[in-house]
């Protein structure tokens, strides 16, 4: 599509911000303020979208366009006739500008990003999809967990998108093995699909000075939803506050299930042990982060779990469901137990108070470990495969 030394105009695709910026929506923010330098870097968003943007996106540049639309349903709290009406309304402007670009990026695989993308494609233009996500088989524990409208919902947009992605989209970008592997038994070329990492800014994080007392005993970080854990963390600090009282853990993120969150927090008594921090971005977060001890982490399912790379880099002791995304780039550097054992994650919480330099990891390897992921080196070999 292009040689190396030529400057690309590439459109991002940016329907899916309400309210919060999760990973993979920081993934591209990232990688493409470092394309910025050598390409033409163009945003479709709707206003309501960039308001949640516009501290990520970063500063004007002569080589950066933000094009803003407006649509009637725009807001957190009519999310599905956001998105309908942000897909309708960007398909129709992605249709009139066709032609216009040598890449379209869709920064992850909702119908919102992608429907859009597919009106821009022909054959000067290639489309790329990320998908920050494992396939439904790694997680089934919690899609049984949920209701069974919200559970088929998941399966009818995991099967559309790939389907789509299979047909209209030239480059895959995935974050693990597994996800590779399940487009490539579906006879998608293994060249087409390549698997890409997250990143950290590796060096801003060391430049923060921890405290000589931390405030917190744990604080987690996340998109406030189900899936993240986020009701079993009530579940756990009720346990872990048995022994130790005064036990603290701040959580830092938003998202939709924020309210439900805080009732339950209510529910147990916890409003002295249990702290909604909200959202907290760049040095802020990783001061916050730093004066802890443990990272809490009961995610059901990750791709990869950037914020257990950022955690690492501020040396907290990491405690995480058992995930099989997890051994394919973590080794033995987190504390696991099975997949929604909050009792044993609580005993285990509860131990490392105690002890915890019995559960403190090599530091000095861990360091050399987390320094190779950086936004620098990621982005760098993302523009190349998008050249190639």
């Amino acid at each position: 599509m292009s040689k190396n030394n030529e400057k690309m105009r590439i459109l991002i695709i940016f329907n899916s911000l309400i309210g919060v910026i999760g990973g993979g929506s920081r993934h591209i923010v990232e990688v493409a303020n470092r394309w910025i330098v050598s390409n033409d870097i163009h945003y479709l968003i709707s206003n309501e979208g960039y308001n949640v943007a516009v501290d990520h996106i970063g500063a004007p540049h002569e080589n950066k366009k933000i094009i803003k639309y407006d649509v009637t349903f725009d807001s957190i709290r009519k999310f599905h006739l956001a998105y309908i009406s942000r897909t309708v309304k960007s398909a129709y402007l992605c249709y009139k500008m066709r032609n216009e670009y040598d890449v379209v990026v869709a920064p992850n695989y909702l119908p919102q990003n992608i429907i859009p993308a597919i009106f821009m494609k022909s054959k000067k233009t290639k489309l790329v999809v990320y998908f920050h996500t494992t396939p439904l088989k790694e997680r089934s524990k919690y899609l049984k967990s949920i209701n069974v409208l919200k559970r088929n919902l998941s399966y009818l947009n995991w099967y559309f998108c790939t389907v789509v992605s299979e047909r209209y989209f030239d480059l895959v970008f995935v974050i693990n093995k597994s996800t590779k592997n399940y487009f490539v038994n579906r006879k998608v070329a293994s060249q087409k699909v390549e698997i890409i990492s997250n990143a950290i800014p590796y060096q801003s994080i060391v430049s923060i000075k921890t405290p000589t007392i931390r405030k917190y005993d744990c604080v987690f970080l996340g998109r406030l939803v189900k899936s993240k854990g986020i009701l079993d963390i009530v579940k756990i600090w009720s346990i872990v506050t048995i022994d130790n009282p005064t036990a603290k853990i701040c959580i830092l993120g938003d998202g939709p299930d924020r309210d439900e969150l805080e009732k339950e927090i209510r529910k147990n008594s916890l409003e002295n042990n249990v702290f909604v921090y909200g959202q907290a971005e760049n040095d802020e977060k990783y001061r916050i982060m730093k004066d802890s001890n443990i990272f809490l982490y009961p995610s059901y399912y990750e791709s990869q779990g950037i914020v257990i790379l950022e955690a690492l880099a501020c040396e907290l002791t990491v405690v995480a469901y058992n995930l099989p995304t997890y051994n394919e780039f973590y080794d033995d550097y987190l504390n696991t137990v099975e997949v929604g054992d909050f009792q044993e994650m609580a005993d285990l919480v509860k131990a490392i108070i105690k002890w915890p330099e019995k559960y403190r990891k090599q530091r000095e390897d861990i360091k050399n470990f987390i320094s190779n992921y950086d936004w620098g080196v990621v982005s760098k070999n993302q523009e190349l495969l998008l050249k190639r």
